[in-house]
């Protein structure tokens, strides 16, 4: 186990959803005088049947829970350094997640998986949050990147992969999870218990992490279990940690960027590289979903805005469908007339992680920083 937070006066954390844990968890991390800088991630706005399982009143209605809570925020402690962000994880530029600890409150397999990978991919501790309402079940676990160390997947059987939340290209903004339907109480219990863990992991009490445990309290009989997980070394996910390099990008076209790979890369592969950015992909045409009209282009889909997706002709919503997808650009996928676009105009953002990999399967990794860096 290798536990490493930052030396730097400035400890941040990174909350995922804010919703009945994450709600009641947003106060303790504005008391914690080992937080200095909080990010939030929820794409939500709070509604009136939020009002029975959050912490909120009636006066947030309508309003984006990101927002509502970096008020709190700030209300409690006017010297945190803040960061909202209103949209899914998935769609988050993956160096925006980087932190000391990442604290997920989320309530669907997915999003635990693709923050499973981002904390590896980023060599971030993260503990997961969750409860049963149901059953009143409360219950958190640790996990700190490593090779020999437990990830979320490690526990994973064929039934949990199946029962992962599918989206489909023609129809990715809909889905989403069931609601956990629990009371403000249980969520309340789960916070504390992800909020004192993470005030251990920062302050550097290794030796009371629960690393590669589950820590489970069941309120209904009024037990606690404490279960240990062990690496899986037939865990689907890679456990590998990138190293990440800066990359001052998004004004170099796609031809040029392409060009760092392969100079990277050196005499074993000639060829252009394969260009991709974790999860997300591009899409290269868009139809009408009501008119049928279809209109091409090359993006990255987490950067289109909704002016964009507007049909020119009737004005009905444009969607990609899955032949419209590209997970990588490669010569097999860009057209030449798109080398000249710059990163930026294909869609890649500030913190976006570009991945280079060559024919032999190296692989190499940037983080797209500011123009003026």
């Amino acid at each position: 186990m290798r536990l490493q937070v930052s030396s730097a006066s400035k400890r941040s954390v990174v909350v995922v959803g804010v919703g009945n844990i994450g709600s009641h968890l947003v106060p303790h991390l504005a008391r914690l005088t080992a937080v200095d800088r909080v990010t939030l991630i929820d794409c939500d706005v709070y509604d009136r049947g939020n009002l029975h399982g959050q912490d909120i009143a009636q006066s947030d209605f309508g309003k984006r829970k990101v927002h509502v809570q970096a008020r709190r925020l700030r209300a409690i402690n006017p010297d945190l350094e803040l960061r909202a962000i209103p949209a899914k994880v998935e769609m988050v530029p993956l160096a925006l997640l980087r932190a000391d600890v990442i604290l997920a409150c989320v309530d669907s397999r997915r999003a635990r998986q693709l923050i499973n990978e981002a904390a590896w991919r980023l060599n971030v501790p993260w503990i997961d949050a969750g409860v049963l309402g149901a059953s009143l079940l409360a219950r958190i676990n640790v996990y700190v990147p490593s090779h020999e160390d437990p990830c979320l997947e490690c526990a994973w059987g064929d039934s949990d992969y199946q029962h992962i939340e599918q989206i489909y290209p023609c129809a990715w903004k809909s889905a989403s999870s069931a609601a956990t339907n629990a009371s403000s109480a249980i969520g309340a219990l789960a916070a504390s218990l992800q909020a004192i863990e993470c005030q251990k992991l920062l302050e550097g009490s290794g030796e009371h992490v629960a690393v590669g445990r589950q820590v489970l309290i069941d309120v209904t009989h009024h037990k606690h279990y404490v279960t240990s997980y062990s690496r899986n070394p037939s865990c689907r996910f890679d456990h590998e940690v990138w190293k990440i390099q800066k990359l001052n990008g998004l004004k170099l076209t796609l031809a040029k960027a392409l060009e760092v790979g392969r100079t990277t890369f050196g005499v074993k592969n000639p060829n252009r590289p394969s260009l991709r950015i974790g999860a997300l992909h591009f899409v290269r045409r868009v139809s009408c979903s009501r008119c049928g009209n279809t209109k091409s282009l090359l993006r990255l889909e987490a950067s289109l805005r909704p002016a964009e997706l507007k049909c020119g002709h009737c004005g009905g919503e444009m969607l990609a469908s899955g032949f419209d997808h590209i997970a990588q650009l490669n010569s097999d996928t860009i057209p030449e007339k798109c080398l000249g676009q710059t990163l930026r105009g294909l869609g890649l953002r500030l913190y976006d992680v570009l991945s280079l990999s060559d024919s032999q399967g190296d692989k190499k990794h940037y983080e797209i920083t500011d123009d003026l860096e």
